[in-house]
């Protein structure tokens, strides 16, 4: 609702297994719904017939769905052109691979070349996530971001004393950075990438690859 209350096209979808869907089967939720919205478009009777634009789109999720975001950028289908980025509000990422991960617990861990893609991501986190959810260690938003290719474009927006649920409603700051992103990344509104630069003042860390025209930054505290 709230995307949607500033002109864009959303939908909103949940696991058909709450307890037991993994994060790969999410994010393949994700595609199906792009592909919806698609038929959506087509469908003769729908009220959005020919309206939308299938060539723009943002995958986007809170926690696991967060987490989902991500690996949807890694799949092959039918949409790796048309998803123009992502937005992980306090994600976490599970996956498991006993050839790359066999010295891990249950073969989960998180590498670089399991987020290889050029997609632009954002990535919101909690600074305090990490005590909330121990056994996340290693697979949490932070994680996600130093283990995307510095190649992609990204930011980490890290909430001072945040925790997990910290970005789970896009409100203040966090929603003032979600809805830029999409300006950016959807509209094509350049003008907002100068706005993608600055820090938020809930932020404990930002960091970005973002270029904006001839700049470029990655560490915005200056750390």
């Amino acid at each position: 609702e709230y995307f949607a209350s500033y002109g864009f096209i959303s939908m909103v979808i949940g696991p058909n297994d709450e307890i037991n869907d993994s994060h790969g089967e999410r994010a393949l939720g994700l595609l199906d719904a792009i592909q919806t919205i698609v038929e959506e478009n087509l469908r003769t009777e729908s009220p959005l017939n020919d309206l939308i634009d299938t060539t723009r789109f943002v995958v986007a999720g809170h926690s696991m769905g967060g987490g989902a975001s991500q690996i949807a950028l890694t799949l092959e289908s039918n949409h790796n052109n048309h998803i123009k980025g992502a937005i992980a509000l306090n994600p976490t990422i599970l996956i498991e691979d006993c050839d790359v991960c066999f010295d891990y617990e249950y073969c989960i861990c998180l590498v670089p070349e399991f987020l290889e893609h050029e997609i632009p991501i954002l990535v919101i986190a909690g600074q305090n996530e990490l005590n909330e959810l121990p056994d996340y260690s290693g697979l949490l938003g932070q994680d996600i971001y130093y283990n995307t290719p510095e190649t992609t474009t990204k930011i980490l927006y890290e909430v001072e004393q945040g925790g997990h649920s910290s970005a789970e409603l896009p409100v203040g700051y966090v929603g003032n950075k979600t809805l830029e992103w999409l300006e950016y990344l959807l509209k094509e509104n350049e003008s907002y990438c100068d706005s993608l630069l600055i820090s938020p003042e809930n932020a404990s860390q930002y960091l970005t690859t973002l270029q904006c025209g001839g700049s470029f930054s990655y560490d915005l505290n200056e750390d």
